[in-house]
């Protein structure tokens, strides 16, 4: 009896060590566990990181530039007149001097029948004006030698002085018509020359009835039908020279300094990427003070492109020569309009710098601020403003 009884309680004894010493073995396996655990709030902030590099940049302005032809005319009449014939519609291919369409010009043709006319009568009576005149020539010159006959004869006492005296009335007569035919024959020439200058005009503005285009090119616009009345100013057609196309745009003041003739002009057609050279700036600024930039590029070059279609292009400036190159996406900006970089140390502690950006080109800017070969922070789980110098971090890869 004795012997069973201290038997159990030897065994119950042996139970609970046996559990004493489990629940000290689990407790100790999660008090390691727990150990091992991040602590909550110090874990290091996962930001993402890249090395910068040394190097140079070509910086790009970018511009929104107008794609027009060579030249551009606006076609009109120089005279009031009704349309009567059309030679051409919107689409056409035409040459320089070809006619492009027709006015009625039957009142400049009977304007110019009625001068015309008059000029041959002028002429004529001219002509029968200088035939008066020989005759009238001769006749004076008759007249002048019998006055001094009669005069010669009259000091040497042969004759009575009322003849010398007649023939001097005779000859001053003849004189004085010789005078008149000579003025009537001036006058005519004056009226000659005066229809001679009406003709011409008649004959302008008749030549004005037939209107010719001022170049080879495209007729792009018809704003004209049959019937309809031209005029001085009002638009008929508009003729496109597109032997060569140009981009049109504007630049600031603040670009002027950087921008100038000579320079690359990049611009993509579709997924094609074209290169052109900068070809004009105007000499003086627009109302709004920018200045008129000109790119001219050859057919091919602008094959895919119309007049009228606005195009995005990049001028390429001088690069920036051993610069720092980072992603733009390093960037933060901060007051002030400031920007700012997160550059990682080696123990992944974050340094705050604050850099002046020299160049851009799409995803990579030039900066001054930080040495190359330095880790920078691109982006973050979450937010730049959860960043701050000296932050612990871990740069994921």
């Amino acid at each position: 009896m004795n012997k069973q009884y201290w038997f159990r309680r030897v065994l119950i004894l042996v139970v609970i060590l046996l559990i004493v010493a489990g629940a000290f073995g689990l407790v100790r396996r999660k008090k390691q566990a727990l150990a091992q655990a991040p602590k909550y709030g110090m874990r290091p902030m996962p930001v993402w990181a890249v090395q910068a590099e040394s190097g140079s940049l070509a910086q790009h302005i970018n511009y929104l530039a107008v794609v027009e032809p060579l030249q551009s005319a606006k076609v009109s009449a120089r005279v009031t007149a009704t349309v009567t014939q059309l030679h051409c519609d919107e689409g056409d291919r035409v040459e320089a001097g070809q006619i492009l369409l027709t006015l009625d010009t039957q009142e400049a043709r009977a304007n110019l029948a009625s001068v015309e006319a008059e000029i041959a009568k002028a002429q004529a009576d001219f002509g029968a004006n200088e035939a008066t005149i020989v005759s009238l020539r001769e006749s004076a010159a008759y007249g002048q030698r019998e006055a001094l006959r009669d005069k010669t004869l009259l000091d040497q006492n042969d004759i009575p002085a009322s003849t010398a005296e007649g023939s001097m009335d005779k000859a001053r007569q003849a004189q004085a018509r010789l005078e008149a035919g000579q003025h009537q024959s001036e006058a005519l020439r004056q009226l000659v020359m005066a229809l001679d200058k009406k003709r011409d005009a008649f004959q302008t503005r008749l030549a004005y009835g037939t209107i010719l285009s001022p170049y080879a090119g495209m007729v792009t616009q018809r704003l004209v039908d049959l019937g309809d009345l031209a005029a001085p100013g009002k638009v008929l057609l508009v003729v496109e020279d597109r032997s060569e196309l140009k981009f049109s745009f504007d630049v600031p003041q603040t670009d002027m300094a950087q921008v100038h003739e000579g320079l690359d002009v990049l611009f993509a057609v579709g997924s094609e990427t074209r290169s052109a050279t900068l070809s004009h700036l105007f000499p003086s600024l627009d109302q709004a003070r920018m200045q008129r930039a000109e790119v001219f590029v050859s057919n091919d070059l602008g094959a895919g492109l119309i007049p009228g279609q606005t195009l995005s292009l990049a001028v390429t400036l001088s690069p920036v020569e051993n610069a720092v190159i980072v992603p733009a996406s390093a960037l933060v900006q901060g007051p002030n309009r400031l920007q700012h970089i997160f550059v990682v140390t080696d123990n992944n502690t974050l340094v705050h710098h604050v850099v002046t950006v020299r160049a851009s080109q799409g995803d990579r800017v030039a900066i001054q601020g930080i040495k190359p070969d330095q880790p920078v922070v691109t982006s973050t789980f979450l937010g730049w403003t959860r960043l701050s110098a000296g932050q612990k971090v871990e740069v994921l890869q």
